[in-house]
């Protein structure tokens, strides 16, 4: 397939929904930096995959990926130990579908297709260190703002 093809067909780069800096400890750094690279289109910053890797997640964040027992370990375990168990990709509503179909392109299997009640969706993927991958559109209804409560003083006479 020409190049211009295959790159009309993938989805946009999703943004990792959370802090400045998502640290991931893992025992593969090679396997889990080819996965976020080519399955989940995250830019490459920097890194040595003996050691670690870092990817752009959009609007200055960073998922720095390190090796679990290696020479930075110590350093990123603190940084880790918060860590949740999922990590969350905001993605369009447009390109939902077009996900769905890359990761079944990429041999991803997709563990959960969730509808929202207040709208948007969600797919729910694993890495390849079985961490929970949610990458998700945003909300088609907006709920409605709490009512505004107006209170009359008592005057004392």
């Amino acid at each position: 397939m020409p190049a211009a093809d295959y790159m009309r067909k993938r989805p946009a780069i999703p943004r990792l929904d959370g802090g400045p800096q998502t640290v991931l400890l893992v025992d593969d750094v090679e396997r889990t930096a080819v996965f976020y690279a080519q399955t989940v289109l995250l830019e490459r910053r920097d890194g040595d995959t003996g050691r670690f890797a870092e990817f752009d997640t959009g609007d200055g964040g960073v998922l720095v990926i390190v090796k679990r027992d290696g020479s930075i370990a110590p350093m990123a375990a603190d940084a880790a130990a918060g860590e949740g168990a999922t990590l969350t990709f905001g993605i369009t509503n447009e390109g939902f579908d077009t996900w769905k179909k890359w990761f079944g392109k990429c041999g991803v299997p997709i563990e959960r297709d969730a509808k929202w009640v207040h709208g948007g969706r969600s797919l729910f993927v694993r890495d390849p260190d079985g961490r929970r991958l949610e990458f998700k559109t945003p909300r088609a209804v907006v709920p409605p703002p709490a009512p505004v409560v107006i209170t009359e003083r008592k005057r004392e006479e």
